[in-house]
């Protein structure tokens, strides 16, 4: 019984032959109106005392609705069928007043007026039919509006405890709803169909019922999106197969929406270098080891081409760079062998901690300069180290590697070290000391950031009231 459907369970026959209606001259009232009530009292059998809820208000402008819960099944029998929408106005049409019922008879051919999408049959409650529900669950929803009115025209209006809505506007939203509706059965018949080819047929004999692909219906993003206009909250499984979608599609909105296409790698392009951001400021602050800054920038070899003055590639992470001996050992080891896009011009890069010392910690022989510190001048000694020994033992490796498109012309050594000294006095001996070293370019970790944000600065597009004058 409870599965039934309001409308079907309205159309069973009830063992008492009821429900029945009760119609009273509301002689009273200025407009003398006819009223009209819901019972379960057959009519011989009614008294003034029988209970009976009022269903319907008859003047020859308006027809009123009190629609009803009619299911004797459940608890809300004969209460309010939308909550606190309590009453339904339909407003006379143009083609003259509503004729004033004095039976039964005549308040079932008055029904037969109402418009398209009203419960016709008083043993439904009245109200809307159960597919337009929705219509009025969505005004009850609006505070301090009991009651809705249907009239002439298009419009929308709230005006509590009135929601005035136009004929016209009703039947279009009316139509559309059962648009949404058909469209949903077939999609339900289309996965019912896909399911059970694959569970019966597929499972029985594959080769004779190979694996079918599931269809997207035409259009659904875009209705669910309302074009792309409106924004979807995703599951972490959506965003996986919408990634995938747009992978599949990639060469046909490349000839369709080339524009948008662009539009959308830029955006991933800048969520995705302000990850990378975020993430190296938090590595930053860590106090990280060696390894994990090496593994960082192999994973994101990109940040270490912002060291270079010209394009460059990481040809390798902890590259050898020769030195061994005859029993094997002393190789020296880099931590990137790097190459010149254009020349092939290897230059080596040279990682080491943020936390490193740049600087002695104490002036030199008390003046206001600052001398390297031993750390930064081991660096060195290691890099130029591994530039000789790679430069001696290249023409065996290249041929070793059948790499002949490397070179060491003029092999550029890269120290990527320490943060930025803050005191003037440091900051002036750091210039100092690096900008004398010809061969050696000691880079900071926070001035490859900086070249970060930089970077993310120039991908994001102009204000357009910024560039365009007026």
């Amino acid at each position: 019984m409870a599965s039934l459907r309001p409308s079907a369970f309205n159309q069973r026959e009830r063992a008492d032959g009821g429900p029945f209606l009760v119609v009273e001259s509301a002689e009273k009232e200025e407009d003398g109106g006819v009223y009209v009530f819901f019972t379960d009292v057959p009519a011989e059998q009614h008294t003034l005392d029988s209970p009976k809820e009022l269903l319907l208000y008859v003047t020859p402008d308006e027809m009123t609705i009190w629609p009803l819960n009619v299911r004797q099944d459940r608890d809300d029998y004969l209460l309010p069928k939308y909550d606190t929408l309590k009453r339904i106005i339909i407003c006379r049409r143009k083609v003259g007043p509503y004729q004033l019922p004095t039976t039964t008879d005549e308040v079932v051919e008055l029904l037969e007026e109402l418009p398209d999408g009203f419960a016709k049959d008083f043993r439904f409650g009245l109200g809307l039919l159960w597919e337009y529900r929705q219509i009025c669950e969505t005004v009850a929803e609006i505070e301090g509006v009991s009651t809705l009115v249907i009239h002439g025209g298009n419009d929308a209006k709230l005006d509590p405890p009135l929601y005035i809505l136009g004929e016209r506007r009703f039947h279009e939203l009316r139509k559309e709803l059962n648009r949404i509706a058909s469209r949903y059965q077939r999609d339900a018949r289309r996965d019912k169909q896909f399911s059970t080819y694959h569970t019966l047929l597929h499972a029985a004999d594959p080769a004779q019922f190979p694996v079918q692909n599931k269809k997207l219906r035409p259009d659904a993003i875009a209705e669910m999106t309302n074009g792309g206009r409106d924004h979807a909250v995703l599951s972490k499984r959506d965003r996986r197969a919408a990634i995938r979608m747009v992978q599949d599609s990639v060469a046909a909105m490349a000839e369709t929406d080339a524009h948008t296409l662009l539009a959308l790698k830029s955006d991933i392009e800048l969520v995705t270098l302000k990850q990378l951001i975020n993430r190296y400021q938090e590595m930053l602050e860590g106090g990280l080891a060696e390894s994990k800054w090496q593994n960082f920038f192999l994973a994101n070899p990109f940040i270490l081409n912002l060291a270079f003055a010209i394009p460059a590639m990481v040809v390798q992470g902890q590259a050898y760079a020769g030195g061994k001996r005859l029993n094997g050992s002393g190789g020296k080891v880099t931590d990137f062998l790097c190459a010149s896009v254009s020349t092939g011009n290897l230059a080596l890069i040279e990682i080491k901690k943020p936390d490193t010392e740049l600087l002695g910690r104490t002036p030199y022989r008390g003046d206001d300069i600052y001398g390297p510190s031993t750390d930064l001048g081991g660096a060195i000694a290691q890099v130029l180290d591994q530039r000789f020994r790679l430069q001696s033992e290249l023409p065996v490796m290249k041929n070793a590697m059948n790499r002949y498109d490397i070179h060491s012309f003029a092999v550029r050594c890269i120290i990527i070290a320490g943060v930025t000294p803050q005191e003037h006095q440091q900051k002036k001996s750091f210039e100092l000391v690096r900008n004398a070293l010809s061969d050696v370019v000691v880079i900071t970790f926070d001035e490859l950031l900086t070249r970060l944000t930089e970077l993310q600065k120039a991908f994001q597009l102009p204000d357009f009231e910024e560039t365009v004058p007026f």
